[in-house]
């Protein structure tokens, strides 16, 4: 089983959208994916149409083990979802002075017996905060979705330097396993400058693919489901699904 995190210190760069299409996309050639929702903001929740009741568990309910993973996940597209909430902002700061904070979604992970899953994907708030400490602490591996415009390189960077502490000190592991451009247009050079050198830098861990600007994938989020539920035909609903192919062929090649 592959933990993998979708990360970026900065936000609005298409980071749960990624997370979103790229399981569902691994769903339905047939792996068993899980789909955790880090972020107090619930995009990745909202996105797959999911409204949390009151009384229903969610994913602070998980990290603190007072409910199991069968408990609290929700599926939709082939995805096991664990869920999220505007309270889990409020939740952030009492977790903030507990012990083992860093470590709270690798301890429920470890603890859920999810050896069935092909891969969970953790998505993440676009700062460093309790978080996504978590998902870089638990994670294999890091997803970094990046718009093609210079602030993303600095937050990009940022984040580099962010793994290499996380290896060092909490996560012997973890490694950047992929740079996913995305809203990527090659004819804009501002674009084209970006993709040269994130791709002088990262190599082959740069997607070949990238993601194009498309109106079904905001479209999609808004329908509440994946883009290839929203429109299958579409130029994002190709781009995810060409991307997650080479995802897999990265994973076969690690072994």
């Amino acid at each position: 089983m592959r933990i993998v995190g979708f990360c970026n210190l900065k936000g609005g760069v298409g980071k749960t959208t990624a997370c979103q299409n790229l399981a569902v996309a691994l769903a339905r050639r047939g792996l068993r994916v899980a789909a955790l929702d880090l972020d107090p903001q619930s995009n990745l929740t909202a996105g797959f149409g999911i409204s949390v009741p009151e009384e229903h568990p969610y994913i602070y309910d998980f990290l603190l083990g007072d409910v199991s993973f069968e408990e609290v996940k929700v599926s939709r597209e082939g995805v096991d979802v664990i869920p999220s909430t505007l309270d889990l902002a409020m939740a952030e700061m009492q977790i903030e002075s507990q012990p083992g904070r860093d470590t709270l979604l690798r301890d429920a992970l470890e603890s859920a017996g999810l050896s069935g899953y092909d891969c969970v994907f953790c998505d993440s708030p676009p700062q460093l905060g309790i978080f996504t400490r978590n998902v870089l602490a638990a994670s294999h591996e890091v997803i970094v979705p990046l718009e093609s415009e210079f602030y993303s390189l600095a937050g990009l960077r940022l984040l580099s330097r962010t793994v290499e502490l996380f290896r060092k000190r909490l996560n012997r592991g973890l490694a950047i396993g992929g740079v996913l451009l995305t809203r990527h247009n090659p004819k804009i050079i501002m674009n084209r400058e970006v993709e040269k050198e994130v791709r002088s830098h990262f190599g082959d861990r740069v997607f070949s693919r990238y993601i194009r600007q498309n109106i079904s994938l905001v479209e999609a989020s808004g329908a509440g489901v994946s883009v290839f539920g929203y429109d299958p035909e579409s130029n994002g609903a190709l781009d995810y699904s060409v991307a997650a192919d080479e995802l897999l062929e990265r994973w076969k090649n690690d072994g």
